[in-house]
């Protein structure tokens, strides 16, 4: 029993009580180094000294850029030549949804992951899009094929013009003189129309629209354009089917 017992001691001992490492780089998302996963592969065999001190200094803190493991200094002495390379950026680097707030349409929600199954991440990084902030770009810039136009043109991927495949845009809540309120539904018309059919030939993006009277949609302005009895119900005498009263 007392040399099952000194046999244990020796073995808890020589276990590496190791922790995993969260580093943070400025851009990219958060790296999770896991020990365990790393002392558990067989090229490595739970050999410390793979790694130490010849990779890694052990007390070292000083920042090694993708461009440094690219030439094999770091994660790079392994990776892309034993192990999954560097361009796996995923597989490494904690990615997240960015959303863009974007006036007057709906923000965006650019989700990683779906881009990330199709394409490498080089695909679009540092060619089209810097990890951090990027400059704002228009979608008449895009529609000349920056930023996110580079691919959304109807071939790669799908066009520009499906804005609500992106846009999120919501209910609108419009307030008016002596009657009830209007909410309009974005997500009913966009089933119907494309969001070119209103914008911008009827309906401007922007805040500065001027109000409009129910005389005046009767002329075929605003909501009154379709509401006319031939390609929606009519706005005559139909008050209840949008005011809340």
């Amino acid at each position: 029993m007392l040399v099952i017992a000194v046999v244990m001691l020796w073995a808890a001992a020589q276990a590496s009580d190791v922790f995993d490492i969260v580093f943070k780089p400025r851009y990219g998302g958060e790296v999770v180094f896991s020990h365990d996963i790393h002392t558990s592969n067989p090229k490595i065999a739970d050999n410390c000294p793979t790694c130490h001190e010849k990779t890694y200094k052990t007390k070292s803190k000083k920042p090694v850029t993708m461009a440094q493991m690219e030439k094999g200094k770091s994660c790079g002495a392994c990776h892309g030549r034993i192990a999954f390379p560097l361009a796996a950026c995923g597989r490494c680097h904690g990615i997240r949804t960015i959303t863009f707030d974007v006036p007057y349409v709906g923000n965006v929600n650019f989700l990683h992951k779906p881009h990330t199954d199709k394409f490498p991440c080089g695909e679009c990084h540092n060619k089209l899009f810097f990890p951090g902030r990027n400059p704002h770009a228009t979608m008449a810039e895009m529609e000349k094929g920056k930023s996110c136009g580079a691919c959304h043109r109807g071939k790669k991927a799908f066009a520009l013009r499906d804005c609500s495949r992106c846009h999120l845009a919501g209910n609108l809540l419009m307030k008016c003189v002596n009657a009830g309120p209007v909410t309009f539904s974005h997500g009913y018309h966009t089933k119907l129309y494309r969001c070119t059919d209103c914008h911008q030939k009827i309906f401007p993006l922007d805040y500065s629209t001027p109000r409009v009277s129910m005389h005046e949609m009767e002329s075929g302005k605003s909501c009154g354009a379709c509401h006319d009895d031939y390609t929606a119900f009519t706005i005559r005498e139909n008050c209840v089917r949008c005011h809340d009263m």
